[in-house]
């Protein structure tokens, strides 16, 4: 990694879920769902700023104690089909409001992918700064070996966050996960030992 680039990871973590009610709670390995993608993103060498984006005073507390730096999300991006971009947008638009902070690379890291460890996440941000960068946007993204993206892992500049139009410069890194929504998902990922 560069140690001079300045990196935002992103954990949004809600409190809601239909499929498995609680689910970035739901204990695994005997820490909260969430906490997972928080180890990973800790263990990532560089410059690293994590913040856990929710809407749950649970989830807020739990990071509080911590040292988990938070912010609260608007109830608008807490329901059920607001976009988790839209939920980066926000974190990165507050941060600029609140501190003039404007990292080099944003990574969105799923709250709901346990599986995701250092080794991934440092690869996934090698692999991107790899990447031709055209008018300041690039991104990559986290996919199975069978083409389809798993939602783990998104990275990308700080101009790529705000734009409006599809990404035309986008890579990826293939590695399967398993993300949890299910209460099957959740019991595939303990089957497994992770």
């Amino acid at each position: 990694m560069d140690k001079y680039s300045s990196v935002l990871i992103i954990i949004p973590a809600r409190g809601g879920s239909k499929r498995l009610i609680g689910k970035n709670k739901v204990i695994l390995n005997g820490l909260p769902l969430f906490m997972h993608s928080v180890n990973a993103a800790r263990k990532v060498k560089g410059n690293i700023r994590l913040i856990v984006s929710s809407d749950d005073n649970d989830i807020v507390k739990y990071c509080n104690e911590n040292n988990i730096f938070t912010q609260d999300r608007p109830p608008i991006l807490a329901l059920d089909y607001a976009a988790k971009q839209d939920v980066i947008v926000d974190v990165c638009t507050q941060l600029w409001e609140d501190e003039f902070y404007i990292p080099d690379i944003v990574v969105s890291l799923q709250a709901n992918s346990p599986e995701v460890d250092e080794k991934l996440l440092t690869g996934c941000l090698e692999k991107f700064k790899k990447l031709s960068t055209v008018n300041g946007c690039k991104e990559l993204i986290c996919i199975n070996k069978d083409g389809k993206q798993n939602g783990s892992i998104r990275i990308m500049t700080y101009k790529t966050v705000f734009q409006r139009t599809l990404s035309t410069y986008l890579g990826s890194f293939t590695h399967d996960l398993i993300d949890i929504h299910t209460k099957d998902d959740l019991e595939s990922i303990q089957n497994l030992g992770k």
